[in-house]
């Protein structure tokens, strides 16, 4: 499927006509974060770009004026640090970088932008900056995990029973799979479950009801969470297409809500 949507590859007179058209833009957000021995640093920011640019050709090839920017390619990752070559922002940095993305293209004159979250640090500042945007400087988002559109089509793909997907885990080793081999090291792919209190999650679609802290290398010696041995590249690609496809679907649904008032930059 060859890409239409980037908008980093449009000239600025190109990004004004489809400014005409009422478009959907998409932010992916990532992280540069240990996975494991068999995983890069890149995952979350490689599969959210993949994820976000696949699903926006699916929705351009359906008539939606759609652009998909690059990878925010580090994220909220403290818990993370104490594997080297993870870079991590603190929340109010985070926050600010994505924040002003959104304020610019927002200035620019898109009216609806998304959020597209590939690392599930992430999520909890990204809803908060959701408000902050419209409450203080009146911009409209949305913002949401990828994986979150198709929890019941994981629920059935998936081999590893709960606490299998996670981290380095079997979901995203299989997503690597489908979409850079070439950076995974399969005979370097260990499964490790969390064993501690049911409150706690252990599982990326099934949280617990208790939120704690803690470090990575406090959990596993290996940086992962999960069966990655479960994994193979015929799978991803199975799931790489389910899940572009319930991402599209919303683009599309997106696109048709009542379009969000200009009430201008409060800040």
């Amino acid at each position: 499927m060859t890409s239409t949507v980037q908008l980093g590859e449009m000239s600025w007179p190109q990004v004004r006509t489809l400014l005409e058209k009422d478009p959907l833009v998409a932010v992916p957000v990532g992280a540069f974060e240990q996975h494991g021995h068999h995983l890069p640093l890149q995952v979350d920011a490689h599969l959210s770009q993949a994820v976000t640019t696949r699903a926006a050709e699916k929705a351009s090839l359906q008539g939606r004026a759609i652009a998909v920017t690059p990878a925010v390619w580090t994220g909220y990752s403290p818990h993370h640090r104490d594997f080297p070559g993870t870079v991590t922002l603190d929340d109010t940095a985070f926050s600010a970088i994505v924040g002003q993305i959104a304020r610019s293209l927002w200035h620019s004159g898109f009216r609806r932008i998304v959020l597209v979250n590939g690392h599930g640090g992430n999520a909890h500042l990204l809803r908060n900056l959701t408000q902050t945007l419209r409450y203080d400087h009146g911009i409209s988002v949305a913002a949401a995990s990828y994986w979150d559109f198709a929890v019941p089509d994981i629920a059935d793909w998936r081999q590893s029973p709960i606490g299998g997907i996670n981290h380095a885990c079997e979901m995203e080793t299989a997503l690597v799979l489908a979409t850079r081999p070439d950076l995974v090291d399969m005979d370097k792919a260990r499964d490790h479950y969390l064993d501690r209190s049911r409150y706690l999650g252990a599982d990326l679609v099934a949280g617990g009801s208790v939120t704690t802290a803690a470090s990575f290398a406090e959990l596993s010696e290996t940086g992962v969470i999960g069966a990655p041995t479960l994994a193979d590249a015929d799978r991803g690609a199975a799931l790489l297409e389910i899940l572009t496809d319930r991402l599209a679907a919303f683009f599309a649904d997106y696109a048709a809500w009542p379009k969000p008032e200009d009430l201008g930059d409060r800040s």
